[in-house]
């Protein structure tokens, strides 16, 4: 009978190679998990940082009237080490406004009037907007809230519908507005407007009033940066977005007699 002999030391060095390697693999797997779980724990904590900047400067705009020059110069350092900064704050300059994704019945606002000199005329003769899908069956109306600036009251307010893709209506220079884009019988994708002076009715004049807040939150190794855009002032009058109920008659002649309640 003839013995056969073996050398179990290779087999016993690729096994141990195998569990090894297998090992190591699986050590790097965990450690990358773990090293994603808290990058993203970092992550939302540096938001969290940057949505806490976008908060006060709005305090800051709306509640203290703070210019917006002055936001660059805000930021804070919390008890965890997270910070934020507003570096990126300021005015917008731009000569056509989007909005993307626009139901039907949503209001899309554009205001035509100096925040800063409610006094001054906008100077605005004409606006243009387009959108798509552009079908006779896709409609967006246009309300035109228009004003005294000398008095800054209401004085109009009227509605205009167009259909295929895009519309114009011409306004008076000497008067300030705030206008109100709603779609109607569909959502719109795009939409886009445009407004000119009447010294340069070919070219699209810029668009007063609208800032942008920046607000970058860092914490460790992660940072997020947050972006708001909005108007420098929110006039109210002429154009609700809103419905008031009350069970009392409702007196817009301030002369007239109140009823009692």
């Amino acid at each position: 009978m003839k013995l056969k002999q073996g050398n179990i030391l290779p087999l016993s060095l690729v096994i141990m190679t195998t569990i090894l390697i297998a090992g190591i693999s699986l050590g790097i797997i965990v450690l990358a998990g773990l090293r994603r779980a808290s990058d993203l724990d970092d992550s939302m904590v540096a938001y969290y940082a940057a949505d806490a900047g976008i908060e006060k400067q709005l305090y800051e705009v709306r509640k203290r009237d703070t210019d917006v020059g002055d936001l660059q110069t805000l930021g804070e350092t919390f008890s965890n080490q997270a910070e934020w900064e507003a570096a990126s704050s300021g005015f917008i300059v731009t000569q056509s406004k989007q909005f993307f994704n626009v139901d039907e019945g949503d209001f899309q606002f554009v205001d035509l009037f100096d925040p800063d000199f409610l006094g001054s005329a906008a100077g605005i003769a004409r606006v243009d907007w387009e959108w798509t899908p552009a079908t006779t069956a896709c409609e967006v109306e246009l309300g035109i809230a228009e004003w005294d600036i000398s008095t800054g009251v209401p004085q109009t307010f009227q509605l205009v519908r167009k259909i295929n893709g895009s519309g114009q209506q011409a306004l008076d220079p000497a008067r300030a507005y705030r206008l109100r884009f709603r779609p109607r019988k569909c959502d719109v994708d795009t939409l886009e407007v445009r407004v000119y002076s009447a010294s340069d009715p070919t070219n699209p004049a810029d668009f007063p009033g609208d800032i942008t807040l920046g607000s970058e939150g860092t914490f460790d190794r992660a940072t997020q940066a947050i972006s708001v855009t909005m108007p420098r002032l929110d006039i109210l009058s002429g154009v609700f977005s809103y419905v008031i109920f009350s069970e009392c008659t409702l007196v817009k002649d301030p002369d007239g007699v109140v009823p009692t309640c």
